[in-house]
């Protein structure tokens, strides 16, 4: 962790916030580090150490999440050591779009968690952080523009080094972070609202995001098509009904769950998602 990171970032799971009022940086000795708590993006809190954290040195986060169904949780940490200061990254990386395929999957509603199955034209965004952006990857937030119109987002820490999106949920969009598709056929009229893109080429754009660093990591972009063209194989790997990008159900986490952090014990998640749905290979 940066001893010069703008902000400790509290990531709650969906439907749950976290209690500004119950965020500190302690010592290991429990003495309280001076800091401020504003809020971040996507229902996040940010905490800012008046001072840079001292190299070497361990601290523990402590915060408490609040359920909008079950009322307050318990107070749950998480401790790491800071490391030396790096400078701020100033480049984000490359973008490339995997080959179209068609494939059969589930396209959600704009409103509920059901889902029905749409056949269509996908590809997958491959994401390449570039070596400076590599350590301050945890506290960025992501979104994914097509054709300048907004297509999905990721939390903090939604993108890994290897330029993966673990984080499965599909938040207001009901869309994977990067996987973009476009449904081809006949209309069907049960399906929900989300339908994707249009059939023809399009242009997508990653956008990336440093909490509290005040500066514009430059955006990325990469050309692709889909054109509904080919047909869906006879017998495809995938199986009917994934979602290549996963899903979870909307709910509050079980009592018990504790903090943990993700990749180098940056953002801070304090509280275990309910369930995954498996994603397609």
């Amino acid at each position: 962790m940066p001893a010069n990171l703008p902000g400790l970032v509290v990531v709650p799971p969906l439907l749950e916030s976290v209690d500004p009022t119950t965020v500190r940086l302690l010592l290991d000795d429990g003495t309280p580090v001076p800091a401020s708590v504003t809020a971040g993006a996507h229902q996040t809190q940010v905490l800012v150490p008046d001072a840079p954290l001292v190299p070497g040195t361990p601290y523990r986060l402590e915060a408490k999440g609040v359920c909008n169904f079950g009322g307050p949780q318990e107070t749950q940490a998480t401790t790491f050591t800071a490391g030396p200061a790096l400078s701020l990254p100033t480049t984000t990386g490359t973008l490339t779009a995997g080959t179209p395929q068609r494939m059969t999957f589930a396209v959600y509603g704009d409103s509920s968690c059901g889902n029905t199955q749409a056949e269509g034209d996908t590809t997958t965004l491959r994401f390449t952080p570039s070596p400076e952006l590599v350590p301050f990857l945890p506290w960025v937030h992501w979104s994914v523009e097509v054709d300048g119109e907004a297509w999905s987002y990721a939390k903090h820490g939604g993108l890994t080094p290897t330029g993966e999106n673990p984080d499965t949920h599909l938040y207001e969009y009901n869309r994977g972070l990067m996987f973009l598709y476009t449904v081809c056929g006949e209309p069907n009229p049960t399906m929900p609202p989300t339908r994707g893109l249009t059939p023809g080429r399009h242009q997508a754009t990653l956008k990336g995001t440093l909490e509290h660093a005040h500066l514009t990591l430059p955006p990325v972009t990469v050309d692709f098509e889909l054109t509904c063209a080919q047909a869906l194989p006879e017998d495809p790997e995938e199986e009917p009904g994934e979602d290549p990008e996963g899903t979870s159900h909307h709910g509050c986490s079980q009592a018990g769950g504790g903090l943990s952090a993700l990749a180098l014990l940056a953002t801070l998640r304090p509280w275990r998602r309910r369930a995954t749905r498996r994603a397609a290979p």
